[in-house]
């Protein structure tokens, strides 16, 4: 079961997906409720349906139970053929026709360093005996408005000389917790999400020796993570480890790996982000990236450039990164 958040043009609403088409989840479920008349079946759908997706992960036992049951109704209405309405209103969308939008957004955002054999090896550039021994679990945190749309144009300055891509899995979070011991860990995982997590690598290197790293200039900028566009739900028969992840700019295939790659596991991220910070429902983890970034290339990224991303089972983002000029602004 996968979920998002799109827009018509007017407020967020929680989709949910049926093959590749979108359908708006509280007309969906108020289409399983067959013997109620129609304002009394939106109405009782506006008492249950969750308005956003983190609702919806905070009670995912729910959420599934109302999910199974909107797809049921759709499922019934595209075996009769006739149009899938509600009221006389459309209820399921290609995606092309509505603007999917992060599918979370007011949320933290942990990111995992260095977390695959092959990405630290040529990060660190040096040979690795144990990595798990050499290079400790280690977390950086991104701002929320680093969020941005997964088809939404990534703004950069003219400053930024070393823009990096690098593709992720995001851990979204269910159930929220803290010190939550390995062996629960995956209780609290609501699902998984497409994450990238951009860099500006000319604050990669500081100081007289290269000796420091400017996180916060290198990892912060607005819109440096493109989210989404799908929540694939976690489940038991779903393996986190056994994904394939691909990356290419300007069609140039330039990620591809899987999962399994992890240096350290889902489970154990999960666990030791928690024991320094309490987990909330629609926190994000990205999990590292695999190899192949442009640092690795030696091809930043520049104005004009077209970046996709896709992981098994979940979907596929795109976006260009487009030259914004510095301003002062006002909120």
């Amino acid at each position: 079961m996968r979920i998002c958040t799109f827009s018509m043009g007017g407020d967020p609403r929680v989709g949910i997906l049926l093959g590749e088409e979108i359908a708006d989840l509280k007309m969906a479920f108020a289409l399983s409720l067959k013997n109620m008349p129609p304002m009394e079946a939106m109405d009782a759908a506006e008492e249950i349906v969750p308005l956003t997706c983190e609702e919806f992960l905070d009670d995912l036992e729910t959420g599934r139970k109302i999910g199974d049951k909107a797809l049921a109704a759709l499922k019934n209405l595209k075996r009769k053929k006739g149009p899938v309405r509600f009221d006389g209103q459309a209820v399921l969308f290609k995606p092309k026709d509505v603007d999917i939008l992060p599918p979370v957004s007011e949320v933290t955002l942990f990111c995992m360093a260095r977390n695959y054999v092959a990405h630290a090896a040529e990060m660190a550039k040096t040979k690795i005996a144990d990595f798990k021994e050499e290079l400790p679990l280690y977390c950086f945190l991104k701002p929320a408005t680093c969020i941005n749309g997964p088809y939404d144009p990534v703004p950069v300055t003219r400053a930024m000389k070393k823009v990096d891509y690098e593709l992720e899995l995001g851990i979204v979070i269910g159930r929220g917790g803290r010190n939550i011991p390995v062996d629960k860990a995956m209780d609290h995982v609501g699902g998984y999400t497409l994450f990238n997590d951009m860099s500006d690598r000319g604050t990669l290197r500081l100081g007289a020796n290269n000796r420091f790293i400017d996180w916060y200039h290198m990892k912060a900028p607005d819109g440096f993570a493109p989210i989404g566009p799908y929540i694939l739900l976690n489940e038991k028969k779903l393996d986190p480890h056994k994904l394939r992840l691909r990356l290419w700019v300007n069609g140039q295939l330039r990620q591809n790996a899987t999962t399994g790659d992890m240096i350290w596991k889902v489970a154990e991220q999960v666990s030791y982000l928690s024991t320094v910070a309490t987990l909330r429902p629609g926190d994000i983890i990205g999990t590292g990236s695999p190899a192949g970034n442009a640092a690795a290339w030696g091809k930043f990224l520049k104005p004009g450039d077209t970046v996709e991303g896709e992981i098994q089972k979940i979907g596929r983002q795109k976006f260009r990164v487009e030259l914004e000029l510095a301003k002062y602004t006002i909120l």
